[in-house]
Order: C-alpha cells, then structure tokens, then sequence
C-alpha cells in the first residue's frame, strides 16, 4: 500500500525500514559506543571513590597522628616542667645547705678567734701581773735594804710606778 500524496510520496516499507535502521542503529551504539563508554564512566566514578576513600582514611590517619605527636607533646613539655621545678627545688636546697655550712663555719671561726683573745688577754693579764708583782718585790726589796727617809721611799714610788707604766705601755704596743 502506497500513501500518495502530492507532495511527498510516502511509502510504508520506507518507514518500516527507516525505523529498523534506527532501532538496529541504536543497539549497535548501545553496544558498541554507550556500554563501552558507562563502563569508563563506571571504572573512573569506582577509581574516584577509592582515591576519596583513601584520602579520607590519609586525612583520618593524620589527624591520629597529629593528637598522639599533641599528646606527646604536652606529655614532654609537663615531664621539662617538672624536671625544671625539680632542678630550682634542688638548686634551692644546696644553696640553703651551702649557706648554713658558710654561716657554720663563720661562727665557730668568729668563737675560736674570741676564744684565742680571751686567752691572750689572760695570758698578758697573767704575764703583766708577774711582772708587776716582780716589780714590787724589787720596790720592797729596796725599800727594806735602804733606809727608809720618806723622800727616798716616795722616790722608790714613783720609780716602781714609772716601770710598771713602761712595762704596761711595751705590752700594747
């Protein structure tokens, strides 16, 4: 059957066939050219999922990594704190020891050099008291072995009194 018309002559084997050549068409495509490409398309959408899987498990590794070095850190800088107020206490302690031990030592010089005068001060007192009793025996010695007038006894006096005030003033000097 043949549609006429006066313009386009139309025929229905035509259109059967037109529309076989597309249908035949569009499987060959299908097959050939659009299963080929969804599968690319596939492979790259299942490439991109694992390189942003990986990125992310990367990312998440990271970010483990980077608390525990945090952790560590905090870790390592409370260990310097306390190894720095540990030094001070100690630095502190062997000062006040060493400070005591100078204090000691300062003291007990300080007794023995006041000791060492009390007894040169007894020793000069001792050795000024033999001489001055020296002094007076000589004085009595004289006075008994003279006669005794008292100008020639206030002679002797001054005498005595003008040797005892030499051997006073050799002692301090």
């Amino acid at each position: 059957m043949v549609l006429e018309s006066t313009l386009i002559n139309i025929q229905l084997s035509s259109i059967i066939f037109t529309i076989l050549n597309l249908i035949i068409l569009f499987l060959l495509l299908k097959k050939f050219l659009i299963g080929p490409i969804n599968k690319v398309i596939a492979e790259r959408e299942k490439m991109i999922s694992s390189t942003i899987a990986g990125a992310n498990q990367t990312k998440s590794d990271a970010e483990k990594l980077k608390a525990q070095y945090e952790a560590s850190l905090a870790k390592t800088q409370a260990e310097c704190e306390t190894m720095r107020e540990n030094s001070r206490k100690e630095a502190q302690r062997e000062y006040t020891k060493v400070v005591d031990l100078a204090n000691e030592k300062a003291t007990k010089m300080i007794k023995d050099a006041e000791n060492t005068i009390s007894l040169e001060q007894e020793k000069a007192l001792s050795n000024m008291e033999s001489q001055i009793a020296g002094l007076a025996m000589d004085a009595a010695a004289k006075i008994l072995s003279d006669n005794t007038d008292d100008s020639r006894n206030k002679s002797l006096y001054d005498e005595f009194l003008e040797k005892a005030g030499d051997a006073h003033d050799s002692e301090n000097h």
